[in-house]
């Protein structure tokens, strides 16, 4: 025995009688197996179903619920008696065999995990020998026990729109930076995202990223990061995102890191030197990753944080010739359950369902980047934006990159010389090198990539997500973060989610 009647006294507010646990056998993990003898004499017997005398089921989900509080609060740790663990929510209970007076019940309850610290949600069984006799599924709030007695004598409070609902969004961890919202804004290049886009992101509590792949200068880099940190303010979190393959990789990198930038994301392969230089500082590294071996390879190498991206991406994406094309969600699933860090999901999110739908599936945020396009604050020029406006579903298509990746634009009479090979050619006097020996040279991406952001439809290329044809106005990253964050509160207010470890 781990706990007599007298000890869970002492662990849980219950007493006589009203103390439906008797002792605890064990707690190993998120497991807890307790006791209840019962008695012939026992009240309830006798006053419920009179002259059929078994035991009422509300009591053996108390008897449930009481012990998945005592593992709750074993959870917690130091510090639990300032919290109240109140009774949320009875999502299913289902009842296959009566108890009777006399017997043993043995409660088997499992904690699924905790939703943003407020919510814990809980399986749990009652067994008389080997016969189950209940199964729940219920949910536990946590409450601060100093705010709730203030509000349990002031009365019923005014109601504040800025304050936050019992079930939100919840914050997301990034090494030793939060980010009030579980959004990254993605990195686009060349010069999609800049400190403009990045820095309004940051400020209303998304993660804004400035993308450097494609700038050549660390003066740049270095006064992106201060225009966008003076638009963000100091709460703001900023990061970069940067590819591997790029020439002046290792200079760029420790520019950023110099100027205290937040956060790195680095993609199209990773590199070892990226979590040394980013390590003198203490700055945690997110690697992109199409699969879940990769995505153990990136943590094995150092990461501290992993972004699945799925098939409907934009840009560039993580599935060479060869390889299926594959969806977020299915990767996310997978990734989850091979990885011990932080995964976010990337790749075809568009809405508070989708957000939820990722949360649902075990990631800890998503990155979205498509939608950011269309906002005000995007550092691309208007024609560029209104390319999204105007797409339709059919214009959004698979091309070919000289990275040797495939990537997924809107269609541009450029884009319909790419797709019959009949791009124009690197001018071999005109190369700056910028990716490498890794570029096949069909036609400059980079070029390509600065004319379309700059306007030229004409000769540039748009990359942008699958669901990019959905986008039917501009706003702003205020509004955009209000609607998504909205979306998904109301969606987490009527169906929480039930495992979120």
């Amino acid at each position: 025995m781990l706990y007599s009647k007298e000890q869970i006294k002492q662990i849980i507010p219950y007493d006589d009688p009203f103390l439906w646990v008797d002792e605890v056998e064990s707690i190993e993990g998120n497991d807890i197996v307790a006791h209840k003898q019962t008695s012939p004499d026992d009240s309830y017997f006798k006053g419920h179903f009179v002259g059929f005398p078994i035991m009422p089921g509300v009591l053996v989900v108390e008897g449930i619920a009481q012990t998945g509080t005592i593992l709750l609060r074993e959870k917690i740790g130091e510090g639990h008696e300032q919290k109240h663990l109140l009774a949320y929510q009875v999502r299913s209970a289902f009842f296959y065999e009566p108890i009777w007076p006399g017997d043993r019940i043995k409660y088997k309850v499992t904690l699924l995990g905790i939703y943003a610290d407020k919510i814990a949600n809980f399986i749990g069984e009652a067994y008389v020998g080997e016969d189950k006799k209940c199964e729940v599924r219920f949910s536990v709030a946590i409450m601060d026990k100093e705010e709730f007695q203030k509000k349990a004598k002031t009365g019923p409070q005014p109601t504040d729109s800025k304050k936050e609902p019992l079930f939100s969004l919840p914050r997301l961890k990034i090494g030793n930076v939060f980010a009030r919202i579980p959004i990254i804004q993605g990195g686009m290049a060349v010069r999609v995202s800049l400190h403009k886009l990045a820095g309004n992101v940051a400020k209303e509590g998304g993660v804004g990223i400035i993308a450097i792949s494609g700038m050549n200068d660390p003066k740049e880099v270095k006064e992106e990061i201060r225009k966008a940190r003076e638009i963000a303010g100091e709460k703001g979190v900023l990061g970069i995102n940067i590819m591997g393959v790029i020439g002046r990789f290792t200079e760029l990198l420790k520019a950023a890191v110099e100027e205290k930038i937040d956060l790195v994301i680095q993609g199209a392969g990773f590199r070892k030197d990226v979590f040394e230089i980013a390590k003198e500082k203490n700055v945690p590294v997110f690697a992109i990753a199409s699969s879940a071996k990769v995505a153990k390879k990136a943590e094995e190498a150092g990461a501290q944080g992993v972004i699945i991206e799925g098939s409907d991406a934009g840009g560039h994406l993580g599935f060479p010739k060869g390889h299926p094309f594959r969806k977020t969600i299915d990767i996310v699933k997978e990734a989850v359950q091979s990885v011990k860090i932080p995964v976010i999901a990337a790749g075809g999110i568009f809405s508070g369902k989708d957000i939820v739908e990722m949360l649902r599936a075990g990631a800890k945020g998503v990155q979205m980047a498509t939608r950011f396009v269309a906002t005000e604050e995007c550092d691309a020029d208007e024609k560029f934006k209104q390319a999204y406006i105007s797409a339709r579903e059919e214009d959004i298509v698979v091309i070919h990159s000289p990275v040797g990746l495939p990537g997924r634009a809107i269609r541009t009479p450029f884009v319909d010389k790419i797709l019959n090979n009949n791009a124009p050619k690197v001018d071999l006097r005109e190369c700056e090198g910028c990716i490498g020996p890794v570029c096949d040279k069909s036609y400059c991406i980079l070029k390509a990539l600065e004319n379309a952001r700059k306007g030229d439809l004409e000769n540039g290329l748009v990359f942008a997500g699958a669901s990019a044809w959905k986008i039917n106005k501009i706003t702003t990253v205020k509004n955009l973060l209000k609607e998504l964050v909205d979306e998904a509160n109301q969606i987490l207010a009527k169906e929480p989610i039930m495992q979120y470890v």
